[in-house]
């Protein structure tokens, strides 16, 4: 019997989910939002986030919109402070927003979103340059490598993912430096290698957080955020960010399970002088929701 490669797993388990989510997108509205409730919970138990996972859906220009794709924000606001609002948002009657490019005040974010395209004083390092890089030349080419959007975008939606009433595209999580033990536990289960942060300056929070999931062939992203993320977008100086894309967020789960059943769950026990010896233990073949079942009615 012919083994399956490691890159062929994955492969096998991203075509299952895209088949999988294009049959969920004919599904009501309120089934989504079932869908997407359980991958909150998912989400929520092996990574205990202190704020919200956010689902985000990027409409291109020949897609009609849904009318529960979101609300106008009444303010205008940077693509970080849509994520914290979103994220920070626990009262029970919380607000999906539709984003066009008018709704953003950030110079940066709507060419990274793919609402426009990239203004050539951004492009040339001449909005940047100088107060961020000695030389409008280095800005230029470290802005040539912030991952961006590949397609043209009309609108974003952006809410609280158990809320969700359409397939994101992207799932946003706020996470820890000790949470990014578990993220990347789960992204390299199926995919192995090596896992790489990158940053690009000015733009974690659209760029790497929510942009590079669409485009990078890693399972999941960690962003660290930019300095307009934390100033205005309200992270804390212990947040980062983590991006994962909606067709590898099923392998990025099972990842997460598979390790959490050899040991490694979140939080992370401290040793210490306990007399607790190492709990790390080779698959049983145990599956994962039969142990430790999911609550996926609230």
């Amino acid at each position: 019997m012919a083994t399956i490669s490691p890159e062929a797993m994955l492969e096998e388990r991203i075509a299952k989910s895209r088949k999988a989510l294009e049959e969920e997108r004919k599904k009501s509205p309120d089934e989504i939002k079932k869908a997407n409730l359980a991958r909150a919970r998912k989400v929520e138990r092996h990574l205990r986030p202190p704020t919200l996972p956010v689902g985000i859906r990027f409409w291109r220009e020949n897609e009609e919109i849904p009318a529960n794709a979101g609300v106008k924000s009444e303010y205008k606001y940077t693509w970080c402070q849509f994520l914290s609002l979103v994220r920070n948002n626990g009262a029970d009657d919380r607000e999906t927003f539709l984003v066009e490019i008018e709704d953003i005040t950030c110079h940066i974010a709507p060419a990274i979103l793919g609402l426009e395209e990239m203004p050539k004083e951004l492009a040339e390092g001449k909005l940047l340059g100088e107060i961020h890089f000695i030389t409008n030349e280095l800005c230029a080419s470290a802005v040539a490598t912030i991952p961006k959007i590949p397609f043209k975008v009309k609108a974003i939606t952006i809410g609280p993912l158990m809320d969700l009433e359409v397939v994101p595209d992207v799932v946003f999580v706020a996470i820890s430096p000790g949470r990014t033990n578990k993220v990347m536990d789960g992204a390299m289960w199926l995919k192995g290698g090596r896992f790489v942060v990158q940053y690009g300056n000015g733009c974690g929070a659209c760029g790497n957080g929510t942009a590079e999931p669409m485009v990078t062939d890693q399972v999941a992203t960690i962003a660290f955020m930019c300095h307009g993320a934390r100033r205005w977008g309200g992270f804390e100086d212990t947040e980062l960010g983590c991006g994962v894309s909606m067709e590898k967020f099923d392998a990025w789960i099972e990842g997460m399970e598979a390790t959490w059943l050899t040991g490694h769950s979140f939080p992370i026990a401290h040793q210490l002088a306990s007399p607790n010896r190492e709990t790390h233990h080779k698959q049983t073949g145990a599956k994962y929701e039969e142990e430790y079942p999911y609550c996926l009615e609230h």
